[in-house]
């Protein structure tokens, strides 16, 4: 379970620049390589960009409720927001 609230908002704003300078800089070096953009499938830039979606929405209920507590990435339900991630999907082995 993750809660937390407005004070952390500036820690979250810097991991949210920090997230997508990491996805900015293999993306241009991918295009540049290969001439196209790095495949929307790419596993690593799908968690990528969840993660920088997760800090965008988070972000944005904080700011819009400043000083009340924040559960899950910016969940306005009162209970936790469960998460499924697929780790066997993208492996080279079959379970």
């Amino acid at each position: 379970m993750f809660v937390t609230d407005s004070s952390r908002l500036e820690t979250l704003r810097r991991q949210l620049g920090e997230t997508e300078a990491l996805i900015e800089r293999p993306a241009s070096a991918f295009q540049a390589r290969h001439g196209r953009p790095m495949p929307a499938d790419n596993v690593w830039l799908v968690q990528r960009k969840a993660e920088r979606d997760a800090l965008v929405k988070l972000s944005a209920s904080m700011q819009g409720s400043p000083g009340r507590p924040c559960q899950g990435a910016g969940s306005p339900t009162a209970g936790p927001t469960t998460i499924t991630i697929d780790t066997t999907r993208h492996r080279g082995t079959q379970p």
